[in-house]
């Protein structure tokens, strides 16, 4: 996916940080903040850190350990691995007003020294400041989604991946096909035009030389979670007018009700992925 084609989807997700953290009065630049103060608001996939616990359960994660974080976000998973893990984290991120935000929240947090995010595209890896180099993991929550280029994505990968490294990833996968409708709304406002199967995803792993692979079905859980987040957000709606404005409610309440009528329609399934570089 292009920058273009993904800014929608992420159009407003700096703003609202901006916004909570005025509404808390935490918004100066050299207020200090606390990782539990952006939890709520810098986790880009489901079920808040849980899925973070568990890469840092399958990559091994110790202190010391140098961690790749593809589709870093505003730098929430980074952060977090390296407070809690004593790690090392560099992330790549697509989208410049994302890499931007992760810059300052991560120089607040007082974690610049474990965690840098740099823009550009997991794509065209020989241009970004990661290129030659080695990591003992990598991870990637919700981001493989939005890259139909599979084939080329996991070469990329695999190379960036030390001999006997680890990779967790949580992302969507094809369990049936999708009528044009669902097609469309996963294309036009959930930026993802490509879903592979169960099959295909392993067998696309599998050839770009992983093994040791766990597949795990999170379908249920995700499920009941985008619906409730939907409902949720909807219910709290005059809150967020108040804190946000409607541009940014309105868009998010239609983001949140599309992802939660395409589970509920069997089309789109989640997907926690777990292997190894031997």
């Amino acid at each position: 996916m292009t920058e273009a084609a993904m800014e929608p989807m992420y159009r407003h997700r700096v703003t609202r940080i901006w916004n909570e953290l005025r509404h808390q009065q935490k918004d100066g630049a050299d207020t200090p903040l606390a990782i539990a103060d952006l939890l709520p608001l810098d986790q880009y996939h489901y079920l808040g850190v849980a899925p973070v616990e568990e890469a840092a359960r399958h990559l091994k994660i110790g202190a010391g350990d140098r961690i790749l974080d593809i589709g870093a976000g505003v730098g929430g998973t980074a952060r977090y691995l390296a407070d809690k893990f004593g790690c090392r984290v560099t992330g790549i991120e697509l989208l410049e007003h994302l890499c931007t935000a992760a810059g300052e929240l991560t120089r607040r947090t007082g974690l610049s020294d474990r965690v840098a995010i740099f823009q550009g595209d997991i794509l065209e890896v020989e241009a970004l400041p990661i290129a030659g180099q080695q990591f003992d993991g990598w991870v990637a929550l919700m981001v493989f989604l939005h890259i139909p280029q599979r084939q080329q994505l996991l070469r990329h990968c695999h190379a960036l991946l030390k001999a006997g490294g680890r990779f967790y990833i949580e992302d969507y996968y094809l369990r049936r096909q999708p009528t044009e409708t669902e097609r469309h709304a996963l294309a036009a406002t959930v930026a993802c035009p490509y879903l592979p199967s169960r099959e295909e995803y392993e067998s696309h792993l599998e050839s770009a030389g992983f093994s040791a692979l766990e597949f795990v079905d999170v379908t249920p859980q995700w499920t009941d979670w985008v619906q409730q987040r939907a409902t949720q957000f909807h219910a709290e709606r005059d809150r967020h007018l108040a804190v946000h404005g409607a541009a940014l409610v309105e868009s998010y309440d239609h983001f949140y009700r599309t992802v939660a009528d395409l589970f509920a329609s069997g089309a789109v399934g989640g997907v926690r992925l777990a292997g190894q570089k031997l």
